[in-house]
């Protein structure tokens, strides 16, 4: 693989060792020759910045028993990351549900906590992620002078350089300086990284799964939670992070004249197919007296949980099963206009909605109805299984990736 060089030594040096660091991260154990075969420098080039990593601890040697000797005549062991040279936190908010994780260097969870939030103003948000994360953090046996970095992800549009968040439009929330007051709130005066949460999920697939996707050249990662977004990923070394930032595809209208959504539109897909329109349309039918098996099964027939529906629909109550229906349906023609636009070659999809295999098939039935047939056969689908720390070690990706372009 190649990667850019320029007249900066320093530049150049920094690309160097952050390449063969990203490829002891992604495939080790691996051995010296791999790496230089891999990123494309010479064999003494690897060894000397790989010398520096073992010095400072970065990276460790896989004792194999009968190891052949390198020209220097020591064996030439394989190499792979040292998991506790660093440690990270993670902080997720996904609807009302908040996550944290502390992790080491190979996003091994050490410590997690979760709660939900219990208001909708800002000001109790950082406070609750605060004490959430500091608690975790005492859990995990480590101090705050222990992390190299915090990840914190969170729906909306974010201003990653300076760690503000733009606008929530679910709460309103605008130009909020999200990483300056978790700092304070929490006392960690480390390095602090905002992220939109479903491109921290998408990262945290390139991270920790890249042998599962290295072969692809590019994936969307569609999150359908309260509200939807479908990011896409050029899967590659030197570039990370999303080309289109959030992937909004929540406000595609899908129904014009349709629904009231609180952008502001009308016919927006969050409005049908969201978690939050699951349960309002749910709501709505048990205020009818319809409904019965999910009344029978939701602790408040005010505030159904999902989960409480998606049981119902595995039931076989009609009404929840037609509600379930149409949206998945819904969901299934903004994928096919995602992949008709951007044909990648892997979708991966992340919802609730989908532990339910019923609901699987329906939308890969939907989808193979009315797309491109040519598309279709290029992109595969595979669905994220449903993990409640899945969002928090995502943030914590985002912290451990920007630590690979580290300079030794």
């Amino acid at each position: 693989m190649q990667f850019p060089q320029g007249k900066n030594m320093t530049r150049v040096k920094a690309s160097n060792q952050s390449a063969i660091l990203r490829t002891i991260y992604y495939y080790g154990p691996v051995n010296r020759s791999e790496i230089a075969q891999r990123v494309d420098l010479t064999l003494p080039a690897v060894t000397t910045n790989i010398n520096k990593m073992l010095e400072n601890g970065l990276v460790k040697e896989v004792f194999v028993q009968g190891r052949a000797f390198n020209s220097s005549g020591r064996h030439a062991h394989p190499l792979e990351i040292n998991p506790e040279a660093f440690y990270f936190g993670g902080v997720e908010m996904r609807g009302n549900d908040l996550s944290v994780c502390v992790t080491n260097f190979c996003g091994e969870i050490l410590a997690s906590a979760d709660s939900v939030l219990e208001n909708g103003t800002y000001e109790n948000f950082v406070r609750q992620i605060a004490d959430l994360f500091v608690g975790c953090l005492a859990k995990s046996g480590k101090k705050p002078d222990d992390l190299s970095g915090i990840g914190i992800s969170m729906p909306g549009l974010v201003d990653r350089e300076n760690g503000i968040l733009k606008i929530n439009t679910r709460f309103q929330w605008i130009n909020k300086k999200v990483c300056h007051d978790f700092s304070r709130l929490a006392g960690y005066r480390g390095k602090i990284t905002l992220e939109n949460n479903v491109i921290a999920r998408g990262m945290s697939a390139q991270l920790f799964h890249w042998k599962e996707i290295e072969n692809v050249k590019s994936f969307a990662y569609l999150l359908v939670s309260v509200g939807i977004a479908c990011p896409l990923f050029l899967n590659t070394f030197s570039y990370r992070g999303s080309v289109v930032e959030a992937g909004e595809v929540g406000h595609m209208v899908i129904e014009p004249h349709g629904r009231r959504c609180n952008c502001g539109k009308r016919g927006c897909l969050e409005t049908y197919a969201s978690e939050y329109a699951i349960i309002n349309d749910c709501r709505e039918k048990m205020r009818q007296g319809h409904a019965a098996v999910l009344r029978e099964l939701c602790a408040d027939a005010e505030s159904p949980e999902i989960a409480e529906i998606i049981r119902a629909q595995e039931i076989g109550d009609p009404d929840v099963c037609r509600i379930m229906e149409n949206a998945v349906y819904m969901l299934s023609i903004a994928v096919t206009n995602i992949i008709n636009f951007t044909n990648p070659d892997i979708m991966l999809i992340d919802s609730l909605l989908f532990k339910n295999e019923n609901n699987r098939k329906l939308l890969l039935e939907y989808i193979q109805t009315s797309l491109y047939e040519a598309a279709y056969f290029k992109t595969n689908f595979s669905f994220v299984e449903p993990d409640r720390l899945v969002g928090a070690l995502g943030a914590a990706a985002i912290a451990i990736d920007e630590s690979l372009e580290i300079v030794v």
